[in-house]
């Protein structure tokens, strides 16, 4: 499966393009089996959306990992994906791209990562979803695994890209739409 392609990878480049082809060939065979009606909607929904979580949770500790090595460590720091649309639902048809928002905590001392190339937590956070993003929707010679939409993030395009949960949690509270509320009732953490 996907664990053991991605212990075979040489390098981080290798990972990405084993994980792209292992995203589109599940896909493929997901979709085989819901025409040839061996799956059916339900099911094919919850197989694509099973695919994606282990793709963004697989790409997430190899960026996650390269990320640490250049930058250090938030001290006390975590971070969470969270699958909004239908990849929280579990409603996930072959076409869909990823509703993500990354929600992330740290120390309350915490000023700056430890690495050689130090940033600060929002810094540090902001910089790694980027990263976990081009994991997985930059094109390369195996395709983009999945485009990705970090819309529904607070504020929207014009939040930061990561969120700090008291942030995340004011925000829901305070200025939140009814409609950011609705999508909330379908989120889930997946990595």
């Amino acid at each position: 499966g996907l664990d053991a392609a991605m212990r075979q990878a040489a390098d981080f480049e290798d990972a990405l393009d084993r994980a792209r082809r292992f995203a589109a060939e599940q896909r493929f065979l997901i979709a085989t089996r819901f025409l040839m009606r061996r799956l059916g909607a339900e099911a094919a929904g919850f197989a694509f959306s099973d695919l994606a979580e282990a793709v963004v949770e697989a790409l997430f500790e190899r960026v996650r990992d390269a990320f640490a090595r250049q930058h250090g460590k938030v001290p006390g720091g975590r971070a969470s994906i969270v699958a909004f649309g239908r990849l929280g639902s579990r409603e996930m048809t072959m076409t869909s791209d990823l509703d993500l928002i990354v929600v992330y905590d740290h120390a309350p001392d915490a000023t700056s990562s430890d690495g050689g190339k130090s940033l600060s937590p929002m810094q540090y956070y902001t910089r790694l979803t980027q990263r976990l993003v081009a994991a997985l929707s930059a094109p390369t010679a195996e395709g983009a695994a999945y485009a990705v939409d970090l819309r529904l993030r607070p504020s929207g395009r014009a939040g930061p890209l990561a969120t700090h949960v008291e942030a995340f949690a004011r925000y829901q509270a305070e200025d939140a739409w009814t409609w950011e509320h609705m999508a909330l009732s379908r989120a889930r953490p997946i990595a």
